[in-house]
């Protein structure tokens, strides 16, 4: 996958990542739920919309509050009794807005992320190909908790033989596309217990290796990383 289209996924998936809606980024769920979130707010600002009456008027007396023996003016005002539900219905809107925004940039990421792989590609994760794999080891890194010395896991190097026509470029992008289809998923792939780039928050790098590909999968937190080597080592099992 070039720069140019890396940049372009990352440009989508950030697009509902400043939503004002609880929940609508586009890791909080998959697009699936995300397009469902978007039709239930559409309903309720259509049931809101059908409780507004833009003529409704209602009269009320205002006085203010004023030391006993005072007298004060009590001023009347008209207000519209329905208005909440314009507000309501606008809010609405825009919920369902920032959900379809989410549900939009899931699909065009994984779109762009897997256009021109075949079919099997698309579909079956490169770790399913046991017979290819060489080995696991954890991916550690330097702790980023001063008090603690020492490294932590953050996810897991899986090495694959050479096979007839792959390349680290050809993979890349398969591994590439398996993220982004997992994100579209909401990181839910139970046919894929043993798939380490199901987890949410991974990156991974490929790179050549003697004989074969190391594939680096990074979780974004030390838990995400267990997770990643505990799928990777099913692996081997």
């Amino acid at each position: 996958m070039s720069l140019t289209q890396l940049t372009r996924i990352l440009g989508l998936l950030a697009l509902g990542c400043s939503a004002a809606t609880p929940g609508a980024r586009p890791h909080d769920m998959s697009a699936e739920n995300h397009e469902a979130a978007a039709k239930a707010h559409q309903q309720a600002s259509e049931e809101h919309a059908a409780e507004y009456n833009p003529e409704a008027r209602e009269a009320r007396e205002r006085c203010a509050l004023s030391p006993k023996a005072v007298r004060n003016a009590c001023w009347s005002s008209v207000r519209n009794p329905t208005a909440i539900h314009a507000r309501q219905a606008a809010a609405h809107r825009r919920h369902a807005a920032d959900h379809r925004a989410a549900s939009g940039a899931l699909r065009d990421a994984e779109a762009l992320a897997c256009a021109g792989l075949g079919q099997d590609d698309r579909d079956i994760s490169p770790f399913a190909h046991r017979e290819d794999i060489a080995g696991v080891e954890p991916l550690r890194e330097p702790s980023n908790n001063p008090k603690i010395r020492g490294t932590r896991t953050v996810g897991a190097v899986v090495t694959l033989r050479a096979v007839q026509g792959m390349t680290a470029e050809w993979l890349q992008r398969i591994v590439d596309c398996h993220i982004a289809r997992s994100s579209a998923l909401g990181h839910v792939v139970p046919e894929m217990p043993y798939c380490p780039l199901v987890p949410k928050g991974v990156s991974a790098t490929v790179s050549p290796a003697r004989g074969g590909f190391r594939i680096s999968i990074c979780a974004e937190d030390e838990a995400g990383g267990r997770e990643v080597l505990a799928r990777a080592e099913r692996l081997t099992q």
